[in-house]
């Protein structure tokens, strides 16, 4: 709930690791219950820098699609300390936590619809009536196409470099459509990606924002494990864990390893933070789920 008044502003906040169950694991966000339709982007933008985390998701009620009452909406608009972002899975994923855990709007909702600024409506359930359940998250599942060698040479001349050693890179592909910013490099699993310390460049070179480094999982418990590297300062140039990243990395593994329709998907993110994700699909349907656990941290009133 937002007060306004014409000296002052006031709303609820939690911030929220998601894609783990521990406190200081996954990506964390802010889930802030300030309408973004109805409040300046200036605001927006100086109350996400204020927080300073890696995104902030500004929420408000919206009239529901239809008569069900277990389905309800929202608008959503996603800023990080820098910029507005498009879309942010992973604040998403929080905003659900948020939402269904605090039960705010009842008991009886099953399904959250967020009305995103450029991307339709993002769908958010929980698996389980469980408290602690792990929340799933559908999108548009993403395709790509294999970069030109010359693009593959620029581009691992930049990783090389980054990672102050050559890696053996088996895969360089972009992605296409709403993932035309996404960069997917698959490397060999013995490169060891979650020991090396990576350099900001390789965020900010490519020409991509979002550069996924992925490798087959060495623990036996994972298809596969991935880092990811953009060129927002206030990040250190390392996402801790991308939702949009795996709605490429899944597809790309599930056809590499030949995962079958339907079956758990079970992917590792090895950067500082760590983070567990599982992801879903059916080959040739547009889109993807995927799922990951949420760590509620801190709650309060921003005021000012």
């Amino acid at each position: 709930m937002s007060l306004h008044s014409s000296n002052s502003l006031s709303f609820e906040y939690y911030l929220v690791s998601a894609f783990s169950n521990r406190p200081f694991g996954g990506n964390p966000a802010v889930v802030a219950f300030l309408d973004p339709n109805e409040t300046s982007e200036n605001i927006l933008a100086e109350v996400a820098a204020t927080f300073k985390q890696p995104m902030t998701a500004f929420l408000s009620n919206e009239p529901s699609s239809g008569a069900d009452v277990t389905v309800k909406r929202f608008s959503v608009r996603y800023f990080t300390a820098e910029r507005e972002a498009s879309l942010c899975i992973h604040a998403t994923l929080a905003a659900a936590k948020t939402i269904f855990q605090t039960a705010r709007l009842g008991e009886e909702v099953k399904l959250l619809e967020f009305v995103t600024k450029t991307h339709g409506v993002i769908t958010a359930r929980k698996v389980s009536d469980n408290p602690e359940s792990w929340i799933e998250v559908e999108l548009i599942r993403g395709d790509i196409a294999e970069v030109a060698d010359t693009e593959k040479k620029r581009i691992t001349d930049i990783v090389n470099e980054a990672f102050g050693k050559p890696l053996t890179i088996h895969h360089v592909a972009k992605g296409l459509g709403m993932y035309g910013h996404c960069l997917l490099i698959e490397v060999d699993e013995k490169d060891d990606i979650k020991n090396c310390q990576v350099s900001t460049k390789l965020g900010k070179e490519t020409g991509y924002s979002i550069n996924a480094i992925t490798a087959q999982s060495t623990t036996g418990n994972e298809h596969f494990a991935s880092r990811v590297f953009v060129p927002l300062d206030s990040l250190g140039g390392e996402d801790h864990v991308c939702g949009s990243a795996h709605a490429l990395l899944g597809p790309y593994w599930a056809t590499k390893q030949a995962i079958s329709d339907g079956e758990e998907i079970r992917a590792i993110h090895v950067g500082r933070r760590g983070g567990d994700l599982r992801i879903f699909l059916v080959h040739g349907q547009p889109k993807l789920r995927i799922r990951g656990e949420a760590t509620t941290i801190a709650s309060g009133i921003f005021s000012f």
